[in-house]
């Protein structure tokens, strides 16, 4: 297969159902799945995704922590989901997202009373609801490559499932990308910062170059091609002014999350194997770093030396 065809493969998955339908990739047993919820996506544990990946970076403690005990969803996380709903699947929203009717005072036994009654959906107050909107606005009237963005996410497969198999190691990885494109692949991030150096600094730090990465990677097996297509972070910020770049993933930074993925997946195949699961504890003898000697500073050591003299 030169190219994968997108067009006949969306063409194939139209009028998908709750739990989607399957496109048969190219190499590495690769499958494309669209409509598959997010909630199955998320409790698959058969296959490994970039989420459950990047605890191993850290130690295979971790990863088995986090494991058993997935993070508790915080106010951005849910308002980062609700933009997701917003941009990429707004027909969801009246099943997904539960809008209170004021701002939220979490300790009110109204606000509780609003969660309690609505258990499977993500409750935000309508203050920060008419806030997701306006930056979803935002995000999608945004120009990248002298067209919006939004143009570009209604010729994508929004959501699009993958499973592959790692062809070194022989683990089973799945990844779902945010808009699937013919000519790119777009991932959406709520963000402190749209600046390109400092979504870089937390971008390495919350590991987005292994989700580049395993993304690309991915998509290239389900295409049968060695060559990756543009992988594109849309970073819209959450505060004032709402600055919303479109950020692409250069060749270091893939590179970056290359090595990564490869440590991650060997790490996991070597415990998995071993039956060890090792965290942090070490015997260590501490040296300083010269950029981190401590060298006085202050005009006031001089002041008192000479009012000691």
């Amino acid at each position: 297969m030169d190219r994968f065809d997108l067009a006949s493969a969306m063409a194939c998955l139209e009028g998908v159902a709750d739990h989607g339908t399957t496109a048969a990739g190219a190499v590495g047993e690769s499958v494309l799945v669209r409509g598959m919820p997010a909630h199955q996506y998320h409790a698959d544990r058969d296959a490994l995704s970039c989420s459950m990946l990047k605890p191993l970076l850290v130690s295979p403690a971790h990863f088995q922590v986090a494991l058993a005990c997935p993070p508790r969803q915080t106010d951005a996380m849910v308002f980062g989901s609700v933009l997701h709903l917003l941009v990429l699947e707004p027909h969801l929203l009246s099943q997904e997202v539960a809008v209170f009717p004021s701002v939220a005072s979490k300790r009110t036994s109204e606000y509780k009373e609003f969660v309690a009654g609505r258990p499977d959906k993500m409750v935000i107050d309508e203050p920060s609801f008419a806030e997701a909107r306006g930056l979803a606005d935002k995000v999608m009237t945004t120009p990248y490559k002298g067209r919006c963005v939004g143009k570009f996410i209604e010729e994508s497969i929004p959501e699009a499932t993958v499973y592959y198999t790692d062809p070194a190691t022989g683990l089973r990885i799945r990844l779902r990308m945010d808009a699937y494109h013919l000519d790119l692949t777009i991932d959406l991030k709520s963000t402190r910062h749209s600046d390109p150096l400092a979504f870089l600094r937390d971008a390495v730090d919350m590991d987005y170059d292994l989700q580049a990465f395993l993304y690309s990677f991915g998509r290239g097996l389900y295409e049968g091609s060695q060559a990756l297509e543009p992988f594109v972070f849309v970073a819209a910020e959450t505060e004032a002014p709402y600055s919303v770049s479109t950020l692409s993933a250069g060749s270091t930074f893939m590179d970056n999350g290359a090595r990564k993925y490869q440590a991650a997946l060997t790490a996991y195949k070597a415990c998995s194997e071993t039956g060890l699961w090792p965290d942090l504890g070490t015997d260590a003898e501490l040296e300083i770093e010269p950029w981190q000697q401590f060298n006085p500073k202050g005009g006031w050591r001089a002041g008192l030396a000479s009012q000691a003299g």
